[in-house]
């Protein structure tokens, strides 16, 4: 069989070589980093991935992790709140900083070889798949945006998952293994903020009179699990206008307030493989293996990005933002419609 070569160890680079190797397929991933390592991430597994976890039999792992099941979530501006919603199915919250180094653990047992502080330019050819991650973007409409990730102890949630929206931006919190809470949040700013190494705390706690604010009042931060991430690129991108085979978020970015980007990470790895698998066992060309990917990815993406894109402008527009709040206090259905046109 024929070797693929994997750019690239995030969710979807390392769910792509395990599921390779399970069928056979000699893999290569390199990655830049080393593992394990800290990412701006929700930490919040939610919808299809959760089969893609179950067929790679790795529930009881992610289980013992210590992996936390959240099955609710509540919404809150300022210092009001939304009634709690039940989720169709409880999502799994676990950090990054041990998924990855438990996929890294994964793939090596099942043969795949990992190259870690590799840098390799991430050129479109065959047998290379490109899951390097984001397309970085210094601004959009004049506005930059950027992420801040930090955990803490200490921290009482009213439900599984907390989102907590704000003029500049939303935090999301959600219970991860031992107990600490996963705080998360995206934010905009018309100019460049140099002093986020010290001031990232101020951002993530919220206004002082904020619901946010009251919940992260006694918070004890890890602060060794701070990252930050700048000059994201939230507009949405089709796989068959894009040269080479991408996953994940090579591939293009759903905005975080949806909670579904380590989905489409996982899911759209595992759409890639079974084509893939085809080439590897000389059944089909290159040409032929990429289109079928990328269709394959517009086809199981486009609709939940079309929505996510105007669900981002409603959660950081103040003008939309007020009148998507109002009208989910009229009518409570929508948060619940929302969540499930975005998986």
């Amino acid at each position: 069989m024929r070797q693929v070569t994997i750019l690239g160890g995030g969710l979807a680079g390392l769910t792509l070589g395990l599921r390779l190797r399970q069928k056979g397929v000699p893999v290569k991933l390199f990655d830049a980093g080393a593992y394990p390592r800290h990412r701006v991430c929700g930490e919040y597994l939610s919808g299809r991935a959760l089969r893609v976890i179950d067929s790679l039999g790795l529930r009881p792992g992610l289980r013992a992790l210590g992996a936390v099941e959240s099955s609710d979530v509540i919404f809150a501006r300022g210092n009001t709140l939304l009634a709690r919603k039940t989720l169709p199915q409880p999502a799994l919250c676990l950090s990054r900083y041990q998924f990855d180094q438990f996929l890294v653990k994964e793939l090596t047992e099942a043969g795949g070889e990992i190259f870690t502080g590799k840098r390799i330019s991430p050129q479109p050819q065959e047998g290379v798949v490109l899951a390097t991650g984001r397309q970085p973007s210094s601004t959009k409409q004049g506005w930059r945006w950027f992420g801040l990730k930090a955990h803490a102890h200490n921290v009482d949630l009213g439900a599984g998952l907390e989102m907590h929206l704000s003029p500049r931006g939303y935090v999301g919190l959600c219970r991860i293994e031992q107990n600490q809470v996963n705080v998360c949040g995206l934010f905009r700013s018309r100019t460049a903020i140099p002093d986020l190494s010290s001031s990232w705390k101020e951002w993530l706690s919220g206004d002082p009179h904020s619901l946010l604010s009251q919940r992260l009042k006694d918070a004890v931060w890890d602060e060794s699990s701070f990252s930050s991430i700048a000059a994201l690129s939230l507009t949405p991108k089709k796989a068959s206008a894009l040269s080479g085979i991408r996953i994940g978020d090579a591939l293009t970015m759903i905005p975080p307030a949806t909670g579904n980007g380590m989905s489409m990470a996982i899911e759209g790895a595992d759409t890639a493989a079974g084509p893939l698998v085809d080439w590897s066992s000389h059944r089909q060309d290159w040409r032929l293996t990429s289109k079928l990917v990328a269709g394959q990815l517009d086809q199981t993406f486009a609709k939940r990005l079309r929505h996510a894109r105007w669900l981002q402008h409603a959660m950081l527009d103040p003008l939309t933002q007020s009148i998507a709040w109002n009208f989910a206090r009229i009518f409570p259905f929508f948060p619940s419609l929302l969540f499930r046109l975005t998986r």
